[in-house]
């Protein structure tokens, strides 16, 4: 009964702080399955930046050759972002357009040497 209502009273002061600051949970789903998959990228899943990117990149636990990067901003068509040829390495990256502000979307994908493909997506918000 008590291990009951110290969860009731964890789960309800979580939710509590979670109401009183704004931008909570923006990132820490994300970050949570980088974590798990060894995969990061910059910027990240729910990054707010001061001004436009001017790179992606995304961070493996192995050597992987980024393939394609396609930007959506809310409401507007998708870009594809030109990937140069580069040989396989843990971080890979591509240069970004200028951004105006707003919410964006870069899918990406990749391959190792092996010919195994990963893929993945984040938001963030440009400012």
């Amino acid at each position: 009964m008590i291990r009951i209502l110290t969860l009731t009273a964890a789960l309800a002061f979580a939710g509590a702080a979670s109401a009183q600051d704004p931008h909570a949970g923006h990132s820490m789903p994300a970050q949570a399955a980088a974590t798990q998959s060894g995969v990061t990228t910059a910027p990240a899943d729910g990054a707010m930046t001061q001004g436009s990117p001017e790179r992606f990149s995304v961070t493996f636990p192995h050597a992987m050759v980024l393939k394609t990067v396609t930007l959506t901003a809310e409401g507007q068509a998708p870009v594809e972002v030109g990937v140069p040829a580069a040989p396989a390495a843990a971080t890979v990256g591509v240069a970004l357009p200028r951004l105006a502000p707003g919410t964006y979307t870069a899918a990406w994908t990749a391959e190792g040497p092996d010919g195994h493909k990963m893929s993945g997506s984040v938001s963030f918000m440009v400012h």
